[in-house]
């Protein structure tokens, strides 16, 4: 996460877009760094309002429930678009970075800190060991792969993706400039 933040550098005044902010915690880091925050979230924005409360940077911070989709932005653009943990049960993964990529300024960075689907071995040690045994990875888990890497590459320029502990991908990049699309 670390190294996502340091990409996307000075927030002070930029627009930040961030999606399944279900912590928290990062909607109201973000704002302490002097981002005017808007998280999107299917549930939980009671905790939120109260955990941006607890930070003092209601201020900064819009928070709006929806369904999974994007529709309540309208036409806004951002600085900055960041997810933790959403792109993986995104079931039609290019139209969605499409539609995110309409919503970043020109210039804008995105940063997505998303779970690596992997292999058997990895459905057995996140079944096994994370969630003991209570969740069906095989029913429930899309996960980002590989494969789907280029669909990233092809979307956003100067993209960086990196496997951290075999189980997260930190993808970074810009907004292609028009006449690189």
């Amino acid at each position: 996460m670390l190294n996502a933040l340091a990409f996307v550098g000075d927030l002070r005044g930029k627009r930040v877009l961030e999606i399944g902010g279900r912590s928290r915690r990062m909607t109201s880091l973000l704002a302490l760094q002097g981002a005017h925050i808007t998280m999107l979230e299917r549930s939980g924005t009671d905790k939120a309002a109260a955990e941006v409360a607890r930070w003092n940077v209601q201020d900064r911070v819009r928070l709006v429930k929806t369904d999974g989709g994007l529709e309540a932005l309208g036409n806004e653009t951002f600085d900055v678009i960041f997810t933790k943990s959403v792109l993986w049960s995104v079931e039609h993964l290019e139209p969605f970075l499409e539609e995110l990529d309409s919503h970043l300024v020109p210039g804008g960075k995105v940063a997505f800190l998303e779970n690596y689907r992997g292999g058997r071995l990895h459905f057995w040690f996140r079944r096994n060991f994370v969630h003991r045994g209570d969740f069906s990875w095989e029913k429930n888990y899309h996960g980002i792969t590989p494969e789907q890497i280029g669909i990233f590459r092809e979307k956003f320029a100067d993209l960086k993706a990196r496997r951290y502990l075999t189980f997260i991908y930190e993808i970074v990049g810009h907004k292609r400039p028009r006449n690189d699309q």
